[in-house]
């Protein structure tokens, strides 16, 4: 058989098994992935379906939700991710009530992306599903609960002495300079302070059923009646005392 003929032979098996294997796996560039959820796209080599659907699925479950389809974008430039948010370099990825759009940063790794995915993902379904239904001081609490992303260091937390009220959290960032060690250590501590109230309002009562009380109405004004938490800010105070005996 000649050089010519089995050059040509070559070429039409390589063209058969390119039209076989799913682009993603040929693609040397940015890639898309289409799940049932999410539209992902410029994807990380790492980043595959299955595991945006296992993120996925473990959101759903916990908050109880068929997520409608949105729209992720991964960024390896971190001066372009911070134009999309403002919020300086401590964010690790963003979620957009306007559009939907959850933008994640080039910070988030083949380690790490689970939990933040996740933490987007619930605000996600907070936009679709519970609107206003969940107070400002407790979304980022949930979003980590949620996602199972970091615990909350109790013993810090009694360490300071006193508790800022639990309805003085808004946004982690909320009219701060994103650059300032200040400012990220509040967005730090805000973390911890929601993460810690959620996990006391679960102790009281069953998690699932006050979400699902709350859609349409206000969680909050469930606190009292279902989950027997009469004075918000006593019994957070009173809780982690509590919880940094026990871990002391």
């Amino acid at each position: 058989m000649s050089f010519r003929i089995l050059m040509v032979a070559f070429a039409t098996l390589m063209g058969a098994l390119t039209a076989a294997l799913p682009h993603a796996v040929l693609a040397t560039g940015p890639t898309t992935i289409e799940t049932n959820a999410v539209t992902f796209s410029n994807a990380p080599t790492w980043l595959k379906a299955s595991r945006i659907n296992r993120v996925v699925d473990g959101i759903q479950n916990v908050l109880e939700w068929d997520i409608r389809r949105i729209q992720a974008y991964y960024y390896t430039n971190a001066s372009e991710f911070e134009k999309v948010h403002g919020f300086g370099p401590l964010v690790m990825a963003v979620s957009r009530k306007e559009d939907g759009t959850v933008h994640v940063g080039p910070r988030v790794n083949e380690k790490n992306f689970d939990g933040v995915f996740g933490h987007e993902l619930v605000h996600v379904i907070l936009f679709q599903k519970y609107k206003d239904s969940i107070p400002k001081w407790l979304e980022e609490g949930l979003a980590n609960y949620a996602a199972k992303k970091g615990p909350v260091d109790y013993v810090a937390l009694a360490k300071r002495g006193s508790l800022p009220d639990l309805h003085s959290l808004t946004h982690p960032f909320a009219g701060a300079n994103p650059l300032a060690s200040s400012s990220q250590a509040a967005a730090l501590d805000h973390y911890q302070l929601s993460r810690a109230a959620i996990e006391m309002i679960a102790s009281k009562c069953s998690l699932s059923e006050l979400l699902q009380l709350s859609v349409g109405k206000n969680l909050e004004s469930f606190l009292g009646t279902f989950c027997d938490i009469e004075d918000l800010n006593s019994e957070f105070k009173s809780w982690v005392k509590r919880k940094a005996r026990a871990k002391s």
